[in-house]
């Protein structure tokens, strides 16, 4: 197709963002890709530069947060049988990191 540009899907799933695409959306390194899905096609978007909707609730619950981990309130170390437990139950367990995931997501 005239005008595309491609790039190659790596083993995880990875990719460059090609150089006309870092210039049409004024992307620079540090800087987040947005992806908006509209049926079968997908929009890419300078996610850095769309402005956020401020949220007080959030803004107040992560500065509770942040004081609660300065402070080393209610932080602890992950505990080591839990971890073990973890890995018990999931040992054997394959997991294919390429495949749809099913359903509405936000990451």
């Amino acid at each position: 197709m005239p005008g595309m540009l491609t790039s190659k899907i790596t083993e995880r799933s990875q990719t460059t963002v090609p150089a006309g695409v870092r210039a049409a959306l004024g992307l620079r390194p540090g800087e987040r890709l947005g992806y908006i899905i509209q049926g079968d096609e997908v929009k890419l978007v300078n996610a850095s530069a769309v402005a956020e909707v401020d949220d007080p609730v959030l803004e107040r619950f992560l500065g509770m947060l942040t004081a609660s981990i300065e402070k080393a309130e209610h932080v602890a170390p992950f505990p080591h049988s839990l971890l073990e437990r973890a890995r018990a139950i999931t040992e054997g367990i394959e997991i294919d990191h390429d495949s749809p995931i099913d359903g509405v997501t936000a990451l």
